[in-house]
């Protein structure tokens, strides 16, 4: 029997608002036989640009694009041009959204990517969103692209930058889907089936949930396909019903005989208040009598808002409702209950040997983080720590002459991704007061000019425009980060 293969691939995402222009921008890589490339998507809010009137009368937006590919200090590809939007004549209307999409062929490899975004009618800087890109493609491996998310399709009367395989695409530019959006639609493709599955297969897509894994009931779908070098896959799943809270994209590939020989997973996130569940959470657990569970003895309202509140690094979207804005005036037996069903959901067996468990890393990190201001599990490490589990190696510096006091944690997978890091630094110097400054890792803060604001200490004269630090003797930071 073939081995299973748990192949993870997923899309970085940057979802940015700055200064007065609202920009969302996504990417995603494929494979031709003319070799691999990266797609880019930039969606611009059309209210947020500045129009300017031209010499026909009309008024138009306009952006200047610029897409940056380095392999170590070499640029190996670079695209600079202008975006403008659809043409309108009157600007006290709503101004039209407008979106660019661009193919840049890349080799495999692992890239330093910089897009740079300026608004050429806007007296504001430009935007720069930087990242690290690998592509490895293989002429026989099964493998699958990028995932594209899609707003709308139809079938191509021209070719286009939209098109592909006899569809138009329209991509929809974002990883969050709000209470308006009735359907998940998506675009990807799979690469030299042939070679590795005979005649037809199986491919099934689904959702599940993103910190438990446990799938959706009813969101689910199957496709059967045929082999071939290139097999193109549009799925589409109605969410209407789909509560808040945070998912996972899961398309796998089977075998005739339901073997699981590939699977790609892509996260999102859901808004859809009417269908979440009710907030009168005594009633969550009808019919079970609390006095004989292992909460019942938890009679100290204080000690139960605390556990409560130590929850919230592993709690869910609806979850973290409760802990921020009910918690400080419910009663205590909604609180025991709110506190039995969250251990309950996660293990309906044992849920007092989980919650020790966990209880027992809070007092950790609330040994190492804790401070005169916050708690350890209140802190960003003791967050971290808690939400993430232990980084596998710890960078210290405390006493280089040019930074502030810095820590780089360095997971090697977390979630669904590999090779990731997170900076704090301590802009206080003294005490334990440490702020995550930078993580690469999807849905955390990023910083691209994190080095600079580590290095501040000695820069009063401070340029935005520069992402990385003067040469300071005795700073380390970046040859540990890239380590």
């Amino acid at each position: 029997m073939k081995t299973i293969l748990s192949i993870l691939c997923f899309l970085i995402i940057s979802i940015t608002s700055f200064s007065s222009l609202e920009v969302y921008f996504m990417y995603s890589t494929f494979n031709s036989p003319e070799g691999p490339y990266i797609e880019t998507y930039l969606s611009t809010i059309g209210n947020s640009a500045n129009f300017v009137k031209k010499t026909n009368g009309n008024f138009v937006a306009e952006l200047e694009i610029t897409i940056i590919f380095r392999k170590a200090d070499s640029v190996v590809a670079i695209d600079k041009y202008t975006l403008s939007s659809p043409e309108i004549t009157d600007t006290a209307a709503n101004k039209p959204n407008f979106i660019d999409l661009q193919r840049i062929s890349l080799q495999n490899g692992i890239y330093n990517f910089e897009i740079q975004i300026k608004d050429i009618n806007s007296e504001q800087k430009a935007y720069i969103f930087t990242d690290i890109i690998s592509i490895d493609y293989s002429p026989n491996k099964l493998q699958f692209s990028g995932i594209q998310l899609i707003e709308d399709i139809t079938p191509s009367t021209e070719l286009s930058a939209l098109t592909k395989n006899g569809y138009d695409l329209l991509p929809y530019i974002s990883n969050f889907y709000p209470s308006n959006f009735h359907k998940l639609s998506f675009y990807t493709e799979i690469y030299n089936s042939d070679k590795d599955i005979d005649d037809n297969f199986m491919v099934r897509y689904y959702i599940e949930r993103f910190e438990t894994y446990q799938e959706v009931e009813a969101y689910s779908r199957f496709k059967k396909l045929n082999s071939a070098p290139v097999v193109p896959l549009i799925g589409e799943l109605n969410i209407v019903s789909l509560p808040s809270g945070n998912y996972n994209l899961v398309i796998e590939i089977k075998n005739k005989t339901n073997e699981t020989m590939l699977k790609s997973k892509f996260f999102f996130q859901r808004s859809n208040p009417d269908m979440d569940p009710k907030t009168n959470l005594a009633d969550f657990i009808a019919g079970t009598d609390i006095s004989e569970s292992f909460v019942g003895d938890m009679n100290s309202i204080d000690s139960l808002r605390l556990y409560v509140a130590c929850l919230r690094p592993i709690a869910d979207m609806n979850e973290r409702n409760f802990i921020d804005y009910q918690l400080k005036s419910a009663a205590i037996d909604v609180i025991k209950n709110y506190f039995l069903e969250f251990w309950f959901k996660r293990n309906n067996v044992e849920p007092e040997e989980l919650w020790r468990q966990y209880n027992e890393q809070v007092e950790l990190v609330d040994r190492n983080y804790r401070t005169p201001i916050n708690r350890g599990f209140e802190t960003d490490r003791g967050r971290v720590y808690l939400q993430y589990g232990m980084p596998n190696d710890i960078y210290v510096s405390k006493h280089e002459p040019s930074s502030y006091p810095y820590e780089i944690w360095h997971y090697y997978r977390v979630l669904n991704e590999n090779n990731k890091k997170f900076i704090f630094y301590n802009p206080n110097i003294a005490g334990k007061e440490y702020e995550l400054l930078h993580s690469d890792l999807t849905g955390e803060i990023k910083s691209p000019n994190w080095e600079r604001l580590l290095s501040k200490r000695n820069n009063t004269l401070y340029n935005h425009d520069n992402l990385n630090s003067d040469e300071s003797w005795g700073s380390r930071a970046k040859q540990e980060y890239d380590r």
